[in-house]
């Protein structure tokens, strides 16, 4: 829950409670976890371009809005950055879910858990000045795919520079997105979103045009995915 004193650095319309979206009638009969199944009723759609290596594409990412759950799929979202997995599932409690394959070919699980969606007071209170110093408003906004989008002067501390970028306000948690840039070694999506430190959950980054990267939300509403992983055997690795 965001403080008071960010609440009052934010815009009227981000204040405001956003509206939950409701279940579709698939998910009472795919959504099933203790099975290993996963149902995702709407997605996520971006257009990007790295520039740096001189990529660009379409980034997919399924969502289930009752849970916030997130499935990132390799034909779709990471691609070579994901070496052998096949999916992820990110839920907004910091855990995550990898099923692939090891080098043997056989069908794998790992479970790993990211421990800064749960930051401890000062740090919260660190990103909170953070927010409130370096993402000030525009009085720029827009509304897409029926959320409300913000603009913002976003100013870089270490080199003082600065970038306008786009923050859509969610009724779901966007950390899912954000921590997978804390999970060392096992994917990476075609663009940074290494923003966990600096944005609340409820803020998705939507759109940026800089030196290294364009991005922009390009839609978001329903596109069924279901996610199993069934058959692939729990690996327990090491802390």
């Amino acid at each position: 829950m965001l403080s008071v004193c960010l609440l009052a650095a934010l815009p009227l319309a981000f204040a405001q409670a956003t509206k939950k979206i409701p279940a579709d009638k698939q998910r009472a009969l795919l959504w099933k976890p203790d099975k290993g199944q996963y149902y995702f009723s709407h997605a996520l759609v971006f257009d990007y371009q790295n520039k740096a290596d001189k990529t660009s594409g379409t980034l997919k990412i399924h969502l289930d809005p009752v849970t916030g759950a997130m499935c990132f799929v390799k034909e779709t979202s990471f691609g070579q950055g994901g070496k052998s997995f096949d999916f992820v599932i990110g839920f907004p409690d910091g855990k995550y879910i990898f099923c692939g394959s090891d080098e043997d070919g056989k069908k794998v699980r790992i479970n790993e858990v990211v421990k800064e969606f749960k930051p401890d007071v000062d740090t919260r209170k660190q990103q909170q000045d953070d927010f409130k110093t370096y993402v000030v408003p525009t009085e720029n906004k827009r509304e897409e795919f029926g959320l409300t989008s913000t603009e913002y002067d976003l100013t870089y501390a270490t080199s003082g520079s600065q970038e306008k970028i786009w923050l859509t306000k969610t009724p779901f948690s966007v950390y899912p997105i954000y921590g997978l840039e804390f999970v060392e070694s096992a994917v990476s999506l075609p663009v940074s979103f290494d923003y966990m430190n600096l944005l609340p959950s409820d803020l998705l980054l939507s759109e940026i045009n800089s030196k290294d990267v364009v991005l922009k939300l390009k839609s978001f509403g329903k596109d069924p995915y279901t996610a199993n992983a069934k058959g692939y055997s729990v690996l327990k690795v090491n802390d």
